[in-house]
């Protein structure tokens, strides 16, 4: 900075010799201000820079993390759903159809406010966008893969029922349908936790399988372990379960199976209710996305089963003598 030249071929600063054999203190071409700009830069208490402005960008992740979740439930009155379903049951399908009707203002009892998750959105319903000359894709949605395979990632929207002006928030867990297989045969709660912490369980089942005979005993079988093993994890509160019978385009499974469901949710203590949902429709006769209005209602509607926070016991019999105090009626 001392022997700054405006000369930029000078080279005083490394030899110390001006090139035009003049004095380095007292050279025409040096520059005049830069012992003033020193003393500035070394002197007590001189301002720094000020750190620039970031600008803003997109969040690091995709889909929201259970911090990022606890953070807006903190805020306002929000929903969790947990989803679960084998690989292929339609549960990243009834998430693009939601979004795809809320993009077109064609939910029925309800309308979009925000989403925080965008882009998640965007990228799986990336499929359904891609038409080839009028023709459907083969595979209207990618198979899910997490960029944490040990957490679940959600999906963000608020939304506002139109009857009541409500507005609410509401988190989807997009997940892989590796973690109920595992759920099922390997008993793997470990990723699952959250499950804790919602409104309602979705059990996503293809209707398909349920329609056909050499897979409905099969299906329904592992309908039930799922039940099961949903039962044991989160005793003694029990969301209520949703069974979510996809491809309502093709037909409906028997009464005789659905029944045989509503039983063994029962004899898990679980309170279950049934939804037909066609997220996309290949026969004529019934809409894309018919059923995913009745689902979001399966949310506000739900009601957890409260457990009494200081549980009163009429059998005071024991040792202690605080009850036996109790059941005598006396008083300390």
């Amino acid at each position: 900075m001392v022997n700054a030249c405006r000369r930029q071929e000078c080279t005083v600063a490394q030899t110390g010799i001006c090139l035009l054999n003049n004095d380095p203190a007292k050279c025409p071409e040096r520059l005049e201000d830069v012992d003033n700009v020193k003393n500035e830069l070394l002197s007590p208490g001189a301002s720094v820079l000020t750190a620039p402005i970031p600008k803003q960008g997109f969040p690091a992740s995709l889909t929201l993390s259970q911090v990022e979740v606890n953070e807006i439930m903190c805020a306002r009155c929000c929903h969790i759903v947990g989803i679960l379903g084998a690989p292929n049951a339609g549960k990243t399908a009834s998430l693009v159809s939601l979004y795809l009707l809320l993009g077109r203002a064609s939910l029925v009892g309800y309308e979009f406010c925000d989403s925080r998750t965008l882009m998640a959105f965007e990228q799986i319903s990336r499929g359904a966008r891609r038409w080839n000359n009028g023709n459907p894709p083969e595979q209207m949605t990618e198979h899910t893969k997490l960029a944490d395979e040990r957490t679940a990632g959600f999906l963000h929207l608020r939304l506002r029922h139109t009857d009541t002006g409500i507005k609410f928030d509401i988190f989807l867990p997009d997940l892989p349908g590796e973690w109920s297989t595992s759920l099922v045969d390997t008993n793997r709660i470990d990723r699952l936790d959250f499950l804790k912490s919602v409104d309602t369980i979705w059990l996503m089942l293809d209707g398909r399988e349920l329609m056909a005979t050499d897979t409905r005993m099969h299906a329904t079988s592992r309908a039930k372990i799922m039940m099961q093993r949903i039962a044991t994890f989160l005793k003694p509160t029990i969301p209520n379960v949703t069974f979510v019978i996809t491809h309502l385009d093709l037909g409906k499974p028997t009464i005789q199976t659905l029944n045989e469901l509503k039983q063994a949710a029962a004899d898990c203590g679980i309170r279950a209710s049934t939804v037909h949902i066609a997220s996309f429709a290949d026969k004529h006769g019934v809409d894309p996305g018919t059923g995913i209005s009745q689902l979001l209602d399966s949310v506000i509607s739900s009601e957890m089963p409260v457990m009494e926070f200081w549980a009163d016991n009429d059998d005071h019999r024991g040792h202690r003598a605080m009850l036996r105090f109790r059941e005598s009626g006396e008083s300390i």
